[in-house]
């Protein structure tokens, strides 16, 4: 039995163990005494670890891990301790240990199959994640990951199927249901329908669980300046923060105050620079979300624009209880979200056209310009181009995961249509020899030799940048478009070479290469994209010529033409705002 908060403290003192050895933060003396039994130290170790301090957890787990005898549990707590520091190769090493005494304890199965796959043992993996559910079959967030593994190793039918039977099951918190929306977008080329069900199905259970409530009555009147708020867990140098800085730098702070709401658990100098300038910034990581919702009422927010729809880390089920009159989504996810709560979604005439089969429960605000737009950071290298000798170079500085089957299929297409071509794949993953056996095994089944292909794994953000010197034409991932990788590429002077599909993330990449000016890299099917390939591997001086172009013809381009953007958007935040005040009778 694990120690009460107001249980006796097992260090003997006589106080209660939530005011002694549970809050203290320290260790005392009594707590390495002989006299606590292992269980008792167990018990330390173990509520140490869930306040939050992984160094007295692990220095009261020490002499546990040292005795002859180690039982499972202090080898499961050890995993958790090392998985919390994201060592991941030690906490495999300890849940190895773990299962090894208790093969048939689900819980200790689950942990193993998790953290072979953070460490890149995805087949691995799948094997623990299926052990773990043959003990105990209502294991539902093992389908999730066990997905995620099988989406990892290419198996894409067997991830949808995985993905599928978990969201329908009605088990899994709204989190999760939303991770698997995310995931969804790998595969789904034309299932408008079901994508679309799918997410109404999600906006219901959060509506549900999350009813409108207000929490104190405002009055909407008419200002001077209409009050934004922005929510975000990305205010940091990730992806949204390099597409809203621009439209944060250009807003009309005559006409618009910005209120930041910030739930960014990992900040940098952007984080910093972002909450400096804004009218006011608010953090929000620590809130719940009913008092989350009674800040926004309380400042007044005139309109909320959320930044992440359902991808990671997002306050959801706090827009859900509409503490603001009107609330928008945009910049990160790339579709509905299927929230009533939410009023529009900002999308563009390109990524959005009048005849898409896309569905939306949110009302459309059209950009004419891209619904992205760019700023390249400052340490940006120049371009460097290689010259027109040897094999051309391809090239995709994509997430693994997002090289599906059918992109596998569709660039060995294009590598054997251009046969003295090669392939370099760079992401953080790509530094895992099992990641670098899979994908070999599935390019060699498509016919390319192992020898066409590098791999190189994560670096610095300059360094990367640098990198595409190394390459001639980076490849697009479909269906799910690179964003910020794509302007990276365009920006250093690579185009990229791109299919076009039917929804907004399919669409992306094409999007940005026509607002740049390059729909000639624009393929209507996978065999015009291996023609379009092997063109410009015939034509390197004019290839190079255009890379010398590229940056100029981007920088003066739309994509990155904030201001233009931001006035765009703000005409269209004036016009709802006033659409609103009429019909309440507020003007």
């Amino acid at each position: 039995m694990s120690t009460g908060r107001n249980d006796p403290c097992p260090c003997g003192s006589g106080k209660k163990y939530k005011r002694c050895c549970q809050g203290s933060g320290e260790f005392t003396e009594s707590e390495k005494s002989p006299q606590l039994t292992p269980r008792q130290q167990l018990d330390i170790a173990n509520s140490a670890f869930s306040l939050g301090d992984i160094s007295r957890a692990r220095q009261a787990l020490e002499p546990l891990i040292n005795r002859s005898r180690v039982s499972a549990g202090v080898w499961a707590l050890a995993c958790r301790i090392e998985m919390g520091e994201k060592n991941f190769v030690k906490a495999r090493d300890c849940i190895a240990r773990a299962v090894e005494l208790e093969p048939e304890n689900y819980s200790y199965l689950y942990n193993y199959a998790t953290v072979l796959a953070l460490s890149g043992e995805q087949e691995k993996a799948v094997l623990m994640f299926e052990r773990a559910l043959a003990v105990k079959p209502d294991l539902w967030v093992a389908y999730h990951n066990l997905a995620h593994a099988l989406r990892d190793l290419g198996r894409s039918s067997e991830a949808v199927e995985c993905y599928l039977r978990v969201f329908h099951s009605g088990e899994l918190n709204i989190g999760t249901m939303s991770q698997i929306l995310l995931s969804m977008h790998l595969f789904c080329m034309d299932e408008h329908e079901k994508l679309f069900a799918m997410h109404c199905k999600l906006g219901e259970e959060i509506a549900a669980q999350n009813p409108r409530v207000d929490p104190a009555p405002r009055v909407i009147r008419k200002r001077e300046k209409i009050r934004l708020g922005y929510l975000s867990p990305r205010f940091s140098r990730e992806i949204v923060g390099y597409f809203f800085k621009p439209l944060f730098d250009n807003h009309n702070r005559d006409n618009f105050e910005i209120y930041l709401y910030c739930a960014t658990p990992r900040k940098d100098e952007l984080t910093e620079y972002l909450s400096a300038k804004a009218d006011k910034w608010i953090d929000i990581g620590k809130m719940s979300d009913s008092a989350l919702c009674q800040q926004v009422v309380d400042d007044e927010i005139d309109i909320l624009l959320d930044l992440a729809g359902h991808a990671p880390e997002n306050r959801m089920t706090a827009i859900a209880r509409k503490p603001a009159p009107l609330q928008i989504s945009m910049l990160d996810y790339f579709d509905t979200t299927g929230v009533a709560a939410l009023d529009y979604y900002v999308t563009d005439h390109f990524s959005t056209p009048d005849d898409t089969p896309q569905q939306f429960t949110e009302r459309l605000i059209y950009l004419n310009q891209p619904r992205l737009v760019y700023e390249a950071p400052d340490y940006a290298p120049p371009v460097a181009i290689r010259e027109p000798s040897g094999g051309l170079i391809f090239g995709s500085f994509n997430r693994h995961h997002k090289i599906v089957p059918q992109v596998v299929q569709t660039w060995s297409a294009l590598l054997r249509a251009v046969p003295d071509s090669r392939l370099l794949l760079k992401s953080a993953r790509f530094s895992s020899a099992d990641v670098q056996k899979n994908f070999l095994e599935r390019f060699a089944e498509c016919g390319i030799d192992k020898a066409r292909i590098e791999f190189r794994g994560s670096s610095s953000h300059a360094e990367m940048l640098a990198e595409y010197g190394d390459i001639d034409i980076a490849l697009d991932t479909f269906p799910y478009n690179g964003g910020l990788t794509t302007c990276e590429a365009l920006w250093m002077g690579t185009p990229v070479l791109t299919l076009l599909g039917n929804r907004i993330i399919s669409r992306q990449t094409a999007g940005m290469l026509h607002a740049v000016g390059l729909p000639q890299f624009v393929a209507g099917s996978e065999t015009q994209f291996a023609e379009i390939g092997k063109y410009w591997s015939e034509h390197r001086e004019q290839l190079n010529s255009l890379r010398g172009e590229l940056r100029p013809m981007m920088a003066t381009s739309s994509l990155t033409d904030a201001p233009a953007y931001t006035r765009d958007l703000e005409v269209h935040l004036q016009r709802i705002w006033n659409e609103y005040l009429v019909a309440h009778g507020s003007s």
